[in-house]
């Protein structure tokens, strides 16, 4: 294909197409009928449907919850919440220095299947990128279900190394049980 496009001097057929790439899950349910009249927006994504509901942590004896909806991630710490509303994007949208469009968009992000590299093979768990609408610098937040004491459980890792940031269970007596517990098939900052 990229022979034939050369050959035949093709670029504008290569932006288009670049243009037509949706940033997503690209799962069949998608529901891409929900377009906003917002520059890039390319309709609604959908959460993984193995972490739909609301997951349960403690830290410092303060309850934490990660809520997966079909379209959203609520997340309350500390009594804040933030609710974000996942969509598809195209990559090449220009976030511009618009204010008005900064507003609109900052409570949304896409979500994309993460496979950690081959240079780390201990860790071979499905992570969901979540990156914010407008985010210029870092690498977003990371999710992945898992199994620990027989549970499942919610990961929540972040920076470079993907590192563990939080293990959420499934009811707050699990994640008042588990509070602080490292486990050993978890990659933690401290580590390194």
């Amino acid at each position: 294909m990229f022979k034939y496009l050369n050959t035949h001097n093709s670029a504008g057929l290569v932006k288009k197409i670049a243009n037509d790439v949706d940033l997503g899950t690209n799962d069949d349910n998608s529901n891409s009928s929900n377009t906003t009249k917002i520059a890039g927006d390319r309709g609604l994504d959908n959460a993984p449907e193995e972490m739909l509901g609301t997951w349960y942590s403690y830290d410092n004896h303060e309850k934490a919850t990660v809520t997966f909806t079909d379209h959203t991630i609520e997340e309350t710490e500390n009594g804040h919440t933030v609710t974000t509303e996942l969509h598809k994007m195209k990559p090449d949208r220009d976030r511009g220095e618009d204010k008005a469009y900064w507003a609109k968009t900052k409570h949304r992000a896409t979500i994309s299947k993460f496979k950690m590299p081959e240079s780390k093979p201990k860790d071979n768990k499905l992570y969901y990128n979540i990156y914010g609408w407008n985010e210029t610098a870092g690498d977003g937040e990371f999710y992945a279900v898992h199994t620990e004491e027989g549970q499942p459980v919610l990961i929540s890792a972040g920076g470079v190394g993907v590192w563990t940031d939080a293990v959420y269970w499934k009811t707050p007596e699990l994640a008042q049980k588990y509070a602080g517990k490292k486990f050993h098939d978890l990659h933690y900052r401290e580590m390194n």
